[in-house]
């Protein structure tokens, strides 16, 4: 009996050793800060999980602006109640920042609310899931405008991804009322939505002059940071007929105006995008092309920056030619030196081996 009291014990200590080392996933600590108007940003941390978001005050149930604005630290108990269940939170206010505990009570019920609307595998929403909702501020009325736009059969991992993602209802209409292709499955306006294809995106790349764009060409714009004023700089400077391709090989290769104005300022003018791609590449600066006339080197054509830069025809290594005994070499001499791995160690070794 006493063997079995203490066998018991020690599964008990056990336990609620492993209770306090791992919280459960519905618990975790927060931070609100405030913002401009009325939103403040939220962030909650549990597990190894973080999530930020902007939150307004009326969504902050029992928190009062005396709480959140007192001079001196004030305990503070408020709730954020979602269809998903509700965050009871725990904490302290000091002069518009606050932190502590949450803890979040899942409405299981809410899954019942998804079967209803079609969502499947919704009878095995976990707490976890629940949770994700809620952070997300998905709710029935979300769900059920999602359901009805024609995304396919939507399942509970669908609807955490649009919920993570903040992909709603007016977000799906206003990117297909642009006639945007590719919007009518989940994959496709979360994609979008991850890489801030936004409809003001869009207009803006149409009044430039962008027009029809695929939502491939969208997306390989917002993954590389097009942006308009990128766009409005290259157009002032003459590029008004880039293509979608060009404009984002560009910004891979970080071909800013500024490396345009650059290297006209070297005496390159009426450059094509694809010429100041290859000399970005190839490292043909502005500083390279004044350390290269600093050493004699002026006037040297396009192309001869290009096979000096590609084959690393550096100002070190013509002074370290230099300090070797060899003088004013041509671009091209140098170039056919730095191919054969003619530098002054070989030169320094050359001599050493010499009778």
């Amino acid at each position: 009996m006493r063997n079995a009291v203490l066998t018991t014990l020690a599964a008990l200590l056990l336990l609620v050793a492993g209770l306090s080392a791992s919280p459960a996933p519905t618990e975790g600590t927060w931070t609100l800060t405030e913002k401009s108007g009325d939103r403040l940003q939220l962030n909650l941390q549990w597990e190894t999980s973080n999530w930020g978001r902007s939150i307004g005050r009326s969504e902050l149930r029992g928190l009062s602006e005396a709480q959140i604005g007192a001079a001196a630290s004030t305990p503070v108990a408020f709730r954020i109640e979602r269809d998903a269940g509700t965050f009871h939170m725990e904490g302290a206010f000091r002069e518009g920042k606050g932190a502590g505990h949450f803890r979040f009570a899942p409405n299981r019920a809410f899954g019942s609310t998804l079967r209803s609307l079609g969502v499947r595998d919704a009878d095995r929403v976990t707490d976890r899931e629940l949770m994700t909702l809620a952070i997300a501020g998905a709710s029935a009325a979300s769900v059920r405008e999602l359901a009805g736009l024609g995304l396919g059969s939507l399942d509970v991992d669908d609807v955490v991804k649009l919920a993570i993602h903040d992909v709603t209802p007016a977000y799906v209409r206003s990117v297909r009322s642009l006639g945007i292709s590719g919007t009518n499955t989940v994959s496709g306006v979360v994609e979008m939505k991850i890489h801030r294809i936004t409809p003001e995106f869009v207009r803006e790349m149409q009044a430039l002059g962008f027009r029809d764009l695929s939502r491939d060409q969208l997306l390989q714009m917002g993954i590389h940071g097009v942006t308009r004023e990128q766009v409005r700089e290259l157009q002032a400077l003459g590029y008004r007929d880039l293509s979608p391709r060009q404009l984002v090989e560009m910004r891979i290769h970080r071909v800013t105006p500024e490396f345009v104005r650059e290297m006209r300022e070297a005496g390159f003018r009426d450059l094509s995008p694809q010429a100041l791609v290859e000399m970005k590449i190839h490292r043909v600066t502005l500083a390279y092309v004044r350390e290269l006339a600093a050493l004699g080197y002026r006037g040297l054509s396009r192309q001869q920056l290009l096979q000096m830069g590609i084959h690393g025809v550096t100002p070190a290594f013509i002074r370290e030619m230099r300090e070797a005994g060899f003088g004013d070499l041509p671009p091209e001499t140098l170039v056919r030196m730095k191919i054969h791995g003619i530098d002054s160690r070989y030169v320094r070794g050359a001599e050493r081996r010499r009778p």
